[in-house]
């Protein structure tokens, strides 16, 4: 057998050709397999069809090891196995009966090819539970497209890596075995590519998986919970419509572009909806754009929406619009109008304990109290946990702050020519400011003078010091809902859940940083995190229900000690038995499989079987 290149109007296609004689005794050349995307090496060809032709003879190795070799006949082989033309080799999907008995080289078994399998097996049970094949298929995906888009949304939960780097990643896992493709020769282009279509069948698929999550764990969708973030870019992206430097950076991260993501979340912290916006865009400015279409969406049912947001989105034409198109709301006020309940807050009587916070529970305790405010419910809220947090945060900025005028009127006493001041009182205006801007929960407090004709610079509390104190941990709750005030804090701690969809997807599933110059590739950069936190979202409830509580993090752990491996195992008879089969789950593993309904036992098993000779050790 030898290589020969085919020219096509695209690419050379490299074919494996072998010569025989035909029935009138000529010399002839017939193609064993054509081998698109599957580039042996130049200098390596040679010796791969030489060691290709022995195996296909049902020789185990004919050539010294060399790793390069090895590894570029069993891919060769694999191709041929595909086609079916490979001799001696039996695949079952399900193996039934057993062997005829042999006796064993026990020191000479071995395993080899381990890839991790554990994971893959709960993401394509996820997969397949929300009917994504069906969408994809339906849009003309085909069965290597597919098989790319389980891929590069999986990666996302196990090892998130660039679209470059996905192939060679590919290649280490069990996901060839489990979907029944070749990925050797995917090339990083396949995986932009599949990104831009996934992005373009984005309506479609957020339209079925709001259907399909809400049918299988019946969700209430009455309750919509909205909260944005950002994420920053690595390198300058200068040519990037939605990379901008914002000062309002959550990640602090004000030396780099950024683009800031809205998630929607039902009350279960299944995603709604997202949206992408320009990284410098005002947290309420995105409000009305992400939830306005909601109520009319499919998958979302015929109940009266109830938005959920966080007092930066609170504005009050925010909230007249929302009320106008018919959304009621709760929200959390803004901290600069509590001065407003100040007395209701400091009435510590009239408050009470929210059920199943403080006492037997490690939970810190708060206590509300609802009102009524301009036609409004307002639950008036005093967390001792939330206080403590306020206490340190002032308690921090004014350290800062007094060391920072403390070392400025240093400066001054011994007239630092950096400062200038011979120029007038501006240079020392301008520090004070940018102190000032840096330390605002404390210096808004603070009184501070400075007299430039005798090079003084003094500063000290307001009155305003001991009251505003005394409303840390207080924070207050704005609704149309007629509910109680319990029901409304339970209500709007609810947000946190969006707060959890953030960090998972920022820390666990890629999100950032951000690694595309064009904006299209950032939108589908934040779309194949959606999906992957879709998948995440139906492991972890899915066990919930079952009464195994667990993230994702946890549970990636526990499966990725189970694998797919080759074993080898050499008979006294010269012959050498290579089956690829998975390994055995340990009981936790078997207990995850069992509650979601995973059937380990039918993966694929492949045997081949070669000639060795005689074994190695006695």
């Amino acid at each position: 057998m030898f290589f020969r290149e085919k020219k096509t109007s695209s690419n050379p296609t490299l074919q494996l050709v072998e010569s025989y004689r035909d029935a009138k005794g000529k010399c002839a050349q017939r193609m064993v397999v054509s081998l698109a995307g599957c580039t042996v090496p130049d200098d390596l060809r040679r010796l791969v069809s030489v060691e290709v032709t022995h195996r296909m003879a049902g020789y185990e190795r004919l050539l010294d090891d060399d790793p390069l070799v090895e590894l570029w006949t069993k891919r060769v082989l694999d191709r041929i196995e595909e086609a079916g033309k490979l001799p001696g080799v039996s695949r079952r999907e399900t193996p039934s009966g057993r062997l005829a008995p042999e006796l064993v080289c026990v020191d000479d078994v071995e395993h080899a090819d381990g890839a991790v399998l554990g994971p893959y097996l709960v993401l394509l049970q996820a997969w397949k539970s929300l009917g994504l094949d069906d969408v994809l298929e339906g849009r003309k995906l085909g069965r290597s497209q597919i098989a790319a888009a389980k891929a590069s949304v999986m990666n996302r939960l196990v090892e998130p890596v660039s679209e470059n780097e996905l192939p060679a990643w590919v290649a280490t896992t069990a996901l060839g075995d489990l979907l029944g493709v070749r990925s050797e020769g995917w090339a990083e282009d396949r995986f932009y590519r599949v990104s831009d279509r996934l992005l373009d069948l984005r309506g479609a698929l957020e339209v079925h998986l709001r259907e399909k999550e809400r049918d299988l764990f019946n969700l209430d969708r009455t309750i919509i919970l909205y909260d944005l973030t950002n994420t920053y870019f690595e390198g300058t992206a200068a040519d990037n419509e939605l990379a901008r430097r914002s000062a309002a950076s959550k990640e602090k991260r004000t030396d780099c572009p950024q683009i800031s993501v809205g998630l929607a979340l039902d009350a279960e912290g299944f995603v709604i909806t997202h949206r992408v916006f320009a990284g410098n865009v005002s947290d309420c400015r995105t409000l009305l754009d992400a939830v306005g279409e909601l109520r009319e969406a499919e998958g979302m049912g015929p109940s009266k929406p109830v938005v959920v947001v966080d007092g930066g989105m609170a504005t009050d034409s925010n909230l007249a619009e929302l009320r106008e198109r018919g959304f009621d709301y709760v929200v959390n006020g803004k901290r600069q109008k509590r001065a407003e309940f100040a007395e209701d807050f400091l009435d510590v009587g009239k408050f009470r304990r929210v059920e199943g916070r403080g006492k037997a529970t490690e939970q810190q305790p708060v206590f509300v109290r609802r009102i009524e405010s301009d036609g409004e419910k307002v639950v008036l809220c005093r967390s001792e946990g939330r206080r403590e947090k306020e206490d340190a945060i002032q308690d921090g900025a004014e350290r800062r702050l007094v060391d920072g005028l403390e070392k400025l009127r240093s400066r001054i006493l011994r007239n630092d020519p950096r400062l200038k001041l011979a120029e007038g009182r501006t240079p020392v205006d301008r520090a004070v400011g940018s102190l000032v801007s840096r330390t605002t929960r404390a210096s808004k407090l603070y009184s501070i003078d400075y007299c430039h004709e005798a090079r003084s610079l003094v500063w000290r509390r307001k009155e305003e010091w001991d009251a505003d104190r005394e409303l840390h941990g207080c924070y207050h709750l704005r609704s149309t809902l007629d509910l109680d005030d319990q029901q409304l804090w339970h209500i709007y701690i609810t947000l946190t859940k969006v707060e959890d969809a953030f960090r998972s997807m920022k820390d666990g599933l890629g999100l950032r940083p951000v690694n595309h110059s064009l904006a299209d590739r950032c939108r589908a950069h934040v779309w194949i995190t959606v999906l992957a936190y879709h998948l995440q979202r139906w492991t972890e409830h899915s066990l919930k229900l079952a009464g195994y509580e667990c993230t994702w993090r946890r549970l990636r752990r526990s499966l990725e000690t189970h694998g797919y491996a080759t074993v080898i195992v050499p008979t006294a008879g010269g012959l050498e038995h290579h089956s690829r089969k998975p390994g055995r789950p340990n009981h936790l593993q078997k207990l995850v499989y069992g509650l979601l309904g995973i059937d380990w036992k039918s993966l694929p098993v492949t045997r081949r079987t070669y000639k060795t000779g005689t074994c190695t050790k006695t």
